[in-house]
């Protein structure tokens, strides 16, 4: 059978996967505690934080730990009750056009998301309208470079604890000059750092003693990396 790249339903074929640790979506447990550890915890009460491309709910035990009210938005029908189930107020919808208020947001996380949206310009800047004066935003994605698509497409859809195959579509991944810009055009200044698996942590993994591997930052943003940056204050 022919894979089409980036479709949608590949995630309802593998909805049995999202909290399986050792499982086709494991790296995106190693990046959602990476992305938690980029957030502050809440400094006021009913505190939100909306996270884009929420899945089955991987943020969710951090967000708890961090005293948010997590609300979550994703395309997927059969991801969602699994993130509802773990205390997400999922909202199906699409990061383009977010069905939420402006600067109802304290926190809004895109883990793993902006690589697969085919208007990058238009999910940044709902990102940033949720966004309250002095937000933050948190995202990580794959860069457009020829050294990503081949480590995230051609080596890691081969590779234990990879991608499943076919779930990316290199052609999506993400500029970081537009990326910058585009948040930049919206009042938030974005920095930028490379991250990657920690080698021994990827091995303990392989070999069971480990459930959770640690990311690292590398000097390099030419693969995976994150972005965090505020919102100006009006």
């Amino acid at each position: 059978m022919t894979i089409v790249r980036n479709d949608p339903a590949q995630y309802d074929a593998l909805a049995q996967q999202w909290w399986r640790p050792r499982g086709m979506f494991a790296m995106l447990h190693w990046l959602a505690a990476a992305r938690a550890a980029l957030v502050p915890p809440a400094t006021r009460p009913g505190a939100v934080l909306v996270d884009f491309g929420c899945g089955g709910g991987l943020m969710a035990p951090h967000v708890a730990r961090l005293g948010y009210r997590h609300v979550g938005v994703d395309l997927s029908a059969t991801a969602l009750p699994q993130a509802l189930a773990h205390g997400v107020a999922a909202i199906r919808g699409d990061v383009r056009a977010v069905p939420l208020a402006d600067g109802c947001a304290d926190v809004v996380t895109a883990g793993e998301i902006l690589e697969h949206v085919t208007e990058l310009p238009a999910a940044i800047a709902e990102a940033c309208r949720l966004l309250r004066p002095g937000g933050l935003l948190v995202v990580d994605t794959l860069a457009d470079t020829a050294l990503s698509r081949f480590v995230a497409v051609t080596l890691a859809e081969r590779l234990p604890g990879g991608p499943p195959p076919g779930i990316h579509d290199p052609a999506l991944f993400v500029n970081r000059k537009v990326l910058v810009t585009e948040c930049a055009r919206h009042g938030v200044r974005l920095a930028l750092r490379g991250i990657r698996p920690s080698m021994t942590g990827t091995a303990r993994w392989l070999t069971g003693r480990v459930e959770v591997v640690r990311m690292v930052p590398v000097g390099t943003t030419s693969v995976l990396f994150q972005g965090i940056g505020r919102k100006e204050n009006a």
